[in-house]
């Protein structure tokens, strides 16, 4: 059993299923005789509303049973979802419903935060692995950071720009950048860009990175992409791929085009 709700100094227990226990809120409410929960459940009123929630269906609860009797054992009591708790604790008073209603509105909204915690530390964990392992540009990182605090409802607090500039670089400026393709065409280059990807390979300018994929195109459920190296960064950076967020697409400095394409032509694919 799971303690979630606590009223009144009594923790509620709950199901398998999340079935509330009616025999600790009637703890919580003060024992009384006439509050008993087996006098509720005979009721015309609480016999209805049992069967206008099984006929709605619940999947989560056990053959769909919005309350379920357990006799004997530690466990033993009366057990419903949380419309029969509402309904229950009206029965025993407005007063008492209303306790019941905020407790659950309180418990509801800490469970909120912690879920947007976690969240967020995710993702930073996860854009700290991603930076380091697929060496992600400033602008990438910072876009990817906008967007987790606004799904996390934080204030805006990343700047507007991050500058992107080769790793030698000493201005502070960031740099125009252009795919491979752009590159070769606007040089005209006789390379296609499979074929500059492999030199820039064999120079240690750029690598192979798989990840995880269904798609028809994958091989043993992998997709390949390219990644610029930490070597690499002198000459471009990892943007974020259009395609896929778990993809790199290499864009290369238009100051270090010559210097890059100097070393493509002179290096052999392998």
């Amino acid at each position: 059993m799971n303690q979630l709700l606590v009223i009144e100094g009594v923790s509620v227990r709950l199901d398998n299923d999340g079935r509330y226990c009616l025999n600790d809120l009637h703890r919580a409410a003060g024992y009384k005789v006439q509050h008993r929960p087996s006098d509720w459940m005979k009721n015309k009123q609480t016999q209805e509303l049992v069967q206008e929630l099984s006929r709605e269906g619940n999947p989560s609860l056990e053959q769909n049973q919005p309350l379920k009797v357990i006799n004997g054992g530690n466990s033993q009591g009366v057990y419903v979802c949380k419309e029969l708790v509402y309904a229950y604790a009206m029965w025993i008073s407005a007063a008492f419903n209303l306790k019941v209603i905020r407790t659950f509105d309180a418990v509801s909204s800490t469970a909120r935060g912690s879920s947007a915690n976690d969240m967020m530390q995710a993702g930073v964990t996860l854009l700290g692995f991603m930076r380091k392992e697929l060496n992600l540009s400033n602008s990438s990182v910072l876009g990817a950071c906008q967007k987790l605090q606004a799904a996390a409802g934080l204030p805006n607090l990343a700047p507007d720009y991050a500058i992107d500039a080769p790793s030698d670089a000493v201005d502070g400026s960031s740099r125009p950048t252009m795919s491979l393709s752009t590159v070769l065409r606007q040089h005209s280059i006789p390379v296609s860009p499979i074929e500059a990807y492999k030199r820039l390979s064999v120079l240690g300018i750029v690598e192979r990175r798989t990840r995880p994929s269904n798609s028809a195109k994958a091989r043993n459920g992998e997709k390949q992409f390219w990644s610029v190296t930490s070597k690499g960064l002198q000459y471009g950076k990892n943007m974020t791929s259009p395609n896929n967020p778990r993809e790199t697409q290499p864009h290369f400095y238009e100051s270090k085009v010559q210097e890059l394409i100097r070393l493509m032509v002179t290096a052999s694919a392998a």
